[in-house]
């Protein structure tokens, strides 16, 4: 009896958070409010805080900051004060950055990345982008198959170009602008180095397997003659329906993350998430969490979005308590059967 109750302390605790995480393996929320409180821990939180801070990223001490409120962990007033004096450094040659964000779309700092995205916004970083890594593709050059393949499915799916400008298309700006600023957020975040690798894998795997060469060379060629509508054309048949569907849904959830954890946030998103379904879950775990979100990421990873490949072992504590309980029962009846014969005895 004593092996029985000491095994149950060991393994029923475990048992039932492993069927925990096997209900929620489906709500990435569930998963997140699960997993954290073995992580959140008061040293954890205050060394990330100590670290977004010395990176001068306030956006994510202020998260984890609302993480310990939430999980009920304190942070020292002298955390909570460096936070409240932190101002956003300025950065040299600002200038300099953002126009090189909007003309060549790098994104190695955050105003650079500002630059990139206005690029999106005024519709010339569809056509730029295809300028300089098609022209690769024409010349046999290695180019980079995502910003390619986002570029032309941004072109196909918006027309937003510097033709939108015009007195006779500046209307259609508005309903077009969330579009290319979600997809513009993900070529940014692409260029910078912090999309995930699995996630730039299948994004330039597909790119290459929706894509008609001949089109898209069209569409090249017709950038490079200034022939916008042309070029508009070409791209809408050079990529697959189907394709333009998955990275259309892709750029409503880059909006969606910018909406509630901002472009930090929703590049660190990107640089979790391994796929398109998990960047869906992570738009729905930033909904609900809010402005947790960003902590729960940094400590958790692509743990805060999916079961992981944990199944086996969460069913293996499932089954030993199974075993336990068989265990358990056959105990109490030789205990029983045992007592019952001291009482006839007496």
């Amino acid at each position: 009896m004593v092996a029985v109750i000491v095994s149950g302390a060991i393994a029923l605790p475990q048992s039932t958070f492993s069927v925990g995480l096997l209900e929620a393996a489906d709500d990435p929320v569930q998963l997140t409010e699960l997993r954290l409180p073995s992580v959140a821990t008061e040293q954890r939180i205050a060394a990330e805080i100590d670290d977004a801070l010395g990176k001068g990223d306030g956006d994510l001490a202020r998260s984890f900051l609302d993480l310990a409120a939430a999980q009920g962990v304190k942070v020292d007033a002298d955390r909570r004060a460096r936070l409240g004096a932190m101002v956003t450094p300025s950065e040299d040659h600002a200038g300099e950055k953002f126009l090189d964000g909007v003309t060549s779309g790098a994104a190695d700092t955050w105003l650079g990345m500002a630059g990139a995205l206005t690029a999106d916004i005024v519709g010339i970083s569809d056509v730029r982008d295809l300028w300089q890594e098609g022209g690769k593709l024409i010349q046999g050059e290695p180019y980079d198959r995502v910003i390619l393949g986002l570029s032309t499915a941004g072109l196909a799916l918006t027309g937003f170009t510097v033709a939108a400008l015009l007195p006779s298309g500046g209307g259609s700006i508005a309903a077009k602008a969330p579009v290319a600023r979600g997809l513009g957020l993900l070529k940014a975040t692409r260029r910078a180095g912090l999309l995930s690798r699995e996630l730039a894998g299948k994004l330039g795997g597909m790119a290459a397997s929706a894509m008609d060469t001949v089109a898209l060379k069209e569409a090249v060629a017709a950038v490079r003659a200034f022939d916008l509508s042309a070029a508009r054309l070409a791209a809408q048949k050079a990529i697959r329906p189907a394709a333009l569907r998955t990275i259309s849904s892709i750029g409503d959830d880059m909006i969606a993350l910018e909406a509630r954890i901002g472009q930090r946030g929703a590049a660190q998103a990107l640089g979790v998430a391994r796929d398109v379904g998990e960047l869906g879950r992570a738009r729905r775990l930033a909904e609900a969490m809010g402005g947790r979100t960003r902590a729960a990421l940094k400590l958790l990873g692509s743990a805060a979005l999916v079961l992981g490949d944990v199944v086996g072992l969460l069913l293996q504590a499932v089954w030993l308590a199974a075993g336990w309980m068989v265990m358990a029962a056959l105990a109490a009846r030789r205990l029983g059967l045992t007592i019952g014969r001291m009482i006839w005895a007496a």
